[in-house]
């Protein structure tokens, strides 16, 4: 009898630790308690989101893992969203995910994970990022039109922005006499009054910026002796291949207005009535009234013709110019 009651026994303890392997291959994780899910939010500038999170309070934190995906449940079907980040710092709390696409919806989860290799799952948040189109982009995207405010002075002077619009001309195409400075202009894509803008930058910032790019660029708005420009922080996207917004017919004597500041413009039929200064500006007249044209190096006279002149109007010294890009911007 004792025989069998030992025999019983031993089957049993066979029985329990086949169990108990069988349990630690399908949860190798073992026992314990999960750790404690962090809450997330999630904001969205440009084509850039930032999460951040609660912190983890558990003493056997191992690492906080972000999840990102184009569709919603996450945590119900992690293999459907990519690792955007792995944190082992208990006191990280964000990170900034860029060059996402555009116009285009984006989930966020995150997963806490102990030194067992037990898991949690935050709440699942979510953005959408904005039209890069240029022109009213979206999000926190002004337009141009926008910034100049049809005014003499911006109403965002001195604050941050993010503006979007269409290369006109590029960087480097308009000379600055500011040491590892760059100026460059864009457009909103349906032109007309108030719809263009300059940018400035330091140290190649623009240096990608071609002709006919939609851009998405950050930064500071300023006056910069009665001039309304951008100063560039970063150029958060570009694309090639737009069309670039078409030429507004002005008169010569327009070109003195506020409202062309930083427009794609040109003059027809014009006369040059003064011989270039040291800076490569003169005069032209269309018959209206005498305007600036600016181009350093150019070569012309008094009594030249041109069918028709291009640039884009800035104001400087006083005074607003058509600053053409190139020899190729003169129509004989």
């Amino acid at each position: 009898m004792i025989r069998r009651s030992l025999a019983a026994a031993a089957v049993l303890m066979v029985v329990i630790l086949a169990a108990s392997c069988a349990s630690d291959e399908a949860n190798p994780q073992g026992s314990g308690t999960n750790p404690t899910a962090s809450t997330i939010t999630v904001t969205v500038s440009g084509n850039t989101a930032t999460i951040t999170w609660t912190q983890c309070p558990d003493d056997d934190f191992s690492s906080y893992v972000l999840y990102r995906s184009k569709s919603s449940g996450i945590a119900s079907n992690p293999s459907s969203a990519v690792v955007v980040a792995t944190i082992t710092d208990l006191g990280t709390l964000t990170y900034s995910d860029g060059g996402l696409d555009w116009n285009t919806p984006y989930y966020y989860a995150l997963q806490t994970v102990d030194s067992s290799l037990l898991t949690a799952w935050s709440n699942e948040a979510t953005i959408t990022t904005p039209d890069s189109s240029g022109g009213g982009g979206g999000g926190d995207a002004l337009s141009c039109y926008e910034i100049q405010g049809q005014a003499d002075e911006s109403p965002y002077n001195g604050q941050d922005v993010t503006v979007t619009g269409i290369v006109t001309a590029a960087a480097g195409e308009f000379y600055t006499s500011v040491a590892d400075a760059q100026l460059a202009s864009i457009e909103d894509p349906s032109g007309g009054g108030w719809s263009g803008l300059a940018l400035f930058g330091y140290d190649g910032i623009m240096d990608n910026l071609e002709r006919g790019d939609s851009v998405v660029v950050s930064g500071y708005v300023q006056e910069y002796y009665g001039l309304t420009e951008v100063v560039v922080q970063s150029v958060d996207f570009y694309e090639s291949g737009h069309t670039i917004p078409d030429l507004e017919q002005i008169s010569t004597v327009g070109i003195a207005s506020e409202m062309w500041e930083g427009v794609f413009a040109a003059v027809s039929n014009v006369t040059v009535t003064t011989d270039p200064n040291t800076h490569g500006e003169f005069m032209v007249d269309d018959g209206s009234g005498q305007g600036m044209v600016k181009l350093y190096g150019f070569g012309t006279t008094i009594g030249d013709t041109y069918s028709q002149v291009i640039g884009v109007v800035f104001y400087s010294y006083d005074e607003y110019k058509l600053n053409a890009r190139d020899e190729n911007d003169f129509t004989d």
